[in-house]
């Protein structure tokens, strides 16, 4: 990859899930995304990923649009303002697309059904730390035959779906942040999960489905997604897709228990809607946001390695 050397035809992505409400660590997100567009006049998509809707919280997608909109920062496309090339924009409306390229894996032998129950996964991980190994899916289901997997079907179980990995494999990436970044295959937990047993993909999968279909040029996001990072990459190399640049930026930490900040620490203010309902101004916490923010362009000297 080109570690952020080529930004022609740049396009950016802030994908919050409507789990809760827009928050600081969310808005640096933004942020970062927002002045990486505009410095190389590019365009910024809202993309919102509500299949986990078990977790979305009522009116969680209108937080996130409406402070965002409060602090300032716009997007080219998103819901309200689609594109009919890579539009819908919700990804619990992207179903039928996810679903197309699970089948196509599978077919090809890359990807596989998994008939593990929850008590046989448990039983696994539990002899696995008995062995003192690190919990695993051990690829129980790879290569099964066809009457294993009607069986199991007949007794009932909804398979899920993973995607096999091959032995001692590097996957690897110039992170624009963090400089090479790498992970062996064999350190990964083993052939994990692209599609639930319910039908809805995992977020990896549809991470990179939709990036890959948006045209997304570069991934900016909290480092806390790192470990997602080669999971992704892994996809895209199995569908035969180049994947985008990534830049894992560093999070915001709590000062007093030094732990990135969580929507559990109630002692601080952190909801962009808190600020609004205690009279700050829209400007004041643009520019709090962007000094947080411009600390960490700076120790990384972003924007110089950006030209």
């Amino acid at each position: 990859m080109d570690n952020g050397v080529n930004h022609k035809n740049v396009r950016v992505r802030y994908a919050p899930s409507p789990t809760g409400f827009l928050h600081i660590g969310n808005a640096q997100s933004a942020l970062f995304n927002y002045l990486f567009a505009r410095h190389f006049n590019g365009t910024m998509v809202l993309r919102i990923e509500d299949t986990d809707t078990k977790r979305n919280v009522p009116h969680g997608e209108e937080s996130q649009k409406d402070n965002l909109k409060w602090l300032g920062i716009d997007w080219d496309e998103g819901p309200d303002k689609p594109n009919p090339k890579y539009a819908p924009y919700r990804q619990s409306e992207r179903t039928a697309i996810y679903s197309k390229y699970v089948e196509k894996l599978l077919k090809e032998g890359i990807a596989y059904k998994d008939y593990t129950t929850e008590d046989e996964l448990k039983e696994m991980r539990d002899v696995q730390r008995a062995n003192g190994e690190a919990p695993h899916y051990d690829g129980r289901w790879y290569g099964r035959s066809i009457e294993d997997q009607k069986k199991a079907a007949a007794s009932g179980l909804k398979p899920s779906v993973r995607l096999h990995l091959p032995s001692h494999h590097t996957y690897a990436w110039d992170d624009i942040a963090k400089g090479h970044v790498s992970f062996d295959s064999d350190n990964m937990g083993g052939d994990f999960i692209i599609q639930k047993s319910n039908g809805i993909p995992t977020y990896n999968f549809a991470v990179v489905v939709d990036d890959h279909l948006m045209d997304i040029t570069h991934v900016l996001r909290g480092d806390d997604h790192i470990a997602n990072t080669p999971k992704q990459i892994a996809i895209y190399e199995a569908l035969g897709w180049t994947h985008p640049n990534f830049c894992h930026i560093s999070l915001i930490y709590n000062p007093k228990t030094r732990k990135k900040l969580s929507k559990r620490d109630k002692d601080t203010l952190q909801f962009i809607s808190e600020y609004k309902r205690q009279g700050y101004l829209s400007d004041a916490i643009f520019n709090f946001i962007a000094f947080l923010a411009g600390l960490r362009l700076v120790k990384m000297k972003f924007f110089r390695k950006m030209n």
